[in-house]
């Protein structure tokens, strides 16, 4: 491997730092795509490739005919691994920071909702239902890669949300198969472990990952 060489896989690992937060803003904007998954997973998989060939790289070091040219492979992997690290810390702070945003977009919603259910002694069967008196339109939740809130009431929200009156809940966009979502129960008595993954708190809406 040439300098040339090692220059252009060191400045790829570096940019795990900057792309893979990038990426998750992507998804969570609201002109997004859920497409940007790809660059996480991408990064992803180079760091899983890292961390296998480590085992090879350091036996091969060991040998002097192969420690010519296993060596550069060892120090770029040594050295993409805490890129990668930085790189998914910053994710997550993007994807926190993404989601309590959301929570925040949603609260003229859930007012509108409580607001009907105060005055009728009942929730809306449907959203469209706030749709004069309560708000203008039904909102969407701001981020193009899942646009559309779904909503339950009357017996299946209690049968299957915790005996809660109402749910508001959406999937949420995931790389490849998957079936996260974000869910809103206005009792906030979400379990830890349910609906096929864990819950994870956001505000006051909760996060499952499948």
């Amino acid at each position: 491997m040439n300098s040339k060489d090692r220059l252009i896989y060191v400045l790829f690992a570096i940019s795990a730092i900057g792309l893979m937060p990038f990426a998750q803003w992507g998804v969570l904007a609201k002109y997004g795509s859920g497409f940007f998954f790809v660059f996480t997973m991408f990064y992803l998989f180079l760091f899983l490739a890292a961390v296998l060939s480590l085992p090879v790289l350091l036996v091969r070091v060991c040998f002097k005919r192969y420690r010519t040219r296993a060596l550069p492979w060892l120090l770029l992997a040594l050295f993409y691994l805490p890129c990668y690290v930085a790189g998914s810390y910053l994710e997550r702070q993007v994807w926190v920071s993404g989601w309590e945003a959301f929570t925040e977009r949603s609260l003229p919603l859930i007012q509108a909702i409580k607001a009907y259910e105060r005055d009728h002694s009942a929730p809306p069967k449907r959203l469209d239902d706030l749709v004069p008196d309560y708000l203008p339109v039904v909102p969407d939740t701001g981020i193009r890669a899942c646009p559309e809130f779904h909503y339950h009431s009357g017996d299946i929200a209690r049968k299957q949300y915790e005996g809660n009156p109402w749910v508001l809940w959406f999937p949420t966009p995931v790389f490849g198969v998957g079936f996260d979502e974000m869910l809103y129960f206005p009792k906030q008595n979400y379990p830890k472990v349910g609906y096929g993954g864990g819950l994870e708190r956001v505000g006051d809406w909760a996060y499952l990952h499948e």
